[in-house]
């Protein structure tokens, strides 16, 4: 049997770092969806916060991160070292990836910027206001198979200076198994405390190679961060 990994995704949870959105052309901006009250259609997907890394406090985790901090293999670089460990993903492919980030200064967090326009009056409920808008920017990064894109957007750092990429990897909602192996959630709404499974194969495990590359150009931290993960995953197979 060919190895693959179905990766189960909680598709109801509301503080979770999964949502389901819908869209209704590829240049719309995608707008959360209460699943469970909703029939499932095509432009229904999945919108997922996925990371790379998880703080530990064992003593011994697999990196030190640019925070200092100790870390584990987490989603994305656990799915990644599961796949070096089987020989679909080779040395020479994680090769490639270090060697173009190591000689990469080109940042995505240096290059974009949060616009704010000029305040302008406006009165509401006979009160008066200075209004501007703020525009985030959005990136969009299309993987060779259509049905899988990732999102960057830009924003300020909650708890310091300066701007901080958040990505997003997205996918149709139809893609995604039920927890009997079947994809069956088009044309219905999903059940409470649902979940879904994602199928990672030896077909679509690039896109996560891919997307370990993406995070590595977001900032300096980011590129420090996949080095280390990378570093690790070479050292133990």
């Amino acid at each position: 049997m060919k190895f693959k990994i179905d990766y189960e995704l909680p598709l109801t949870s509301v503080a979770g770092k999964i949502r389901i959105k819908q869209r209704n052309t590829f240049n719309d901006y995608g707008l959360p969806v209460a699943p469970t009250k909703i029939i499932i259609n095509i432009q229904h997907y999945i919108e997922w916060q996925i990371g790379y890394d998880i703080i530990t406090t064992k003593e011994n985790g697999k990196f030190i991160g640019a925070n200092g901090k100790n870390k584990d293999l987490y989603e994305l670089s656990d799915i990644i070292f599961q796949f070096f460990k089987q020989n679909i993903i080779s040395k020479e492919n994680l090769l490639l990836v270090k060697e173009f980030l190591e000689t990469n200064d080109d940042l995505i967090e240096d290059r974009m910027r949060i616009n704010r326009s000029n305040f302008v009056k406006r009165q509401i409920a006979k009160i008066n206001f200075l209004e501007s808008n703020i525009s985030y920017p959005l990136l969009v990064y299309q993987f060779n198979n259509e049905d899988f894109l990732s999102e960057i957007v830009i924003r300020e750092k909650q708890r310091a200076v300066g701007v901080q990429g958040m990505l997003y990897f997205c996918f149709p909602v139809y893609l995604l198994k039920n927890n009997t192996g079947e994809r069956n959630f088009l044309n219905r709404c999903i059940n409470s405390k649902e979940k879904g499974y994602l199928e990672v194969n030896q077909n679509n495990i690039n896109i996560f190679l891919e997307m370990l590359k993406v995070f590595g150009i977001l900032s300096k931290n980011h590129r420090y961060d996949v080095l280390q993960i990378i570093n690790f995953i070479l050292d133990n197979k």
